[in-house]
């Protein structure tokens, strides 16, 4: 068996969380800014934004967060991604005793590196932990959301729901929960 190197860099989503608190504060300090110095008719800041009207800059300002709020749903979809599988191997690897890490070791050993977040750790929590189920569907409509962002958004997507950051996030703590307990 080769053995997956982790690199132990993954975040948390905690500190996801806090950094995007902060975008969103700077991202609202910076409109600010700029509806500032118009009002005033200061000549200290950004040339783009010289003659844009009132609803342009408003729909660059809520198509700024928009984009902010996407680059922070797939931080989260990856984060929650890499406790996923660095719980799998570490459970692989430690030889853990559980029902999910022998299952997990079975996988290891029929499919070596080929193990599929969705149809082999994901299914295999929901066999296990039958109670949690939804938490991991919840998460599997995040995974679809992800394909369509990491993907380049060029398709309709039918996601069934419109995902935020504080959706994302609940949905992500979940799965983080369920790892840390298990």
């Amino acid at each position: 068996m080769t053995r997956v190197s982790l690199s132990g860099k993954e975040q948390s989503i905690a500190f996801i969380w806090s950094w995007y608190e902060d975008q969103k504060e700077a991202l609202h300090d910076f409109r600010t800014k700029i509806f500032t110095a118009i009002i005033t008719s200061s000549s200290s800041f950004n040339a783009k934004f010289i003659g844009m009207t009132t609803d342009e800059l408003n729909a660059y300002f809520e198509n700024s967060e928009e984009e902010l709020e996407h680059l922070v749903c797939f931080d989260l979809i990856s984060a929650t991604e890499a406790v996923l599988r660095s719980d799998f191997y570490a459970k692989v690897y430690n030889k853990d005793k559980s029902d999910i890490a022998r299952l997990f070791r079975d996988l290891e050993k029929d499919k070596g590196g080929k193990i599929s977040l969705e149809s082999d750790i994901i299914d295999n929590w929901k066999e296990i932990l039958a109670t949690r189920k939804t938490d991991f569907s919840d998460f599997l409509g995040l995974i679809n959301y992800r394909h369509w962002l990491a993907h380049g958004r060029y398709w309709t997507p039918k996601l069934g729901k419109q995902y935020t950051p504080s959706i994302t996030y609940n949905i992500a703590e979940r799965i983080f929960d369920i790892v840390n307990e298990n």
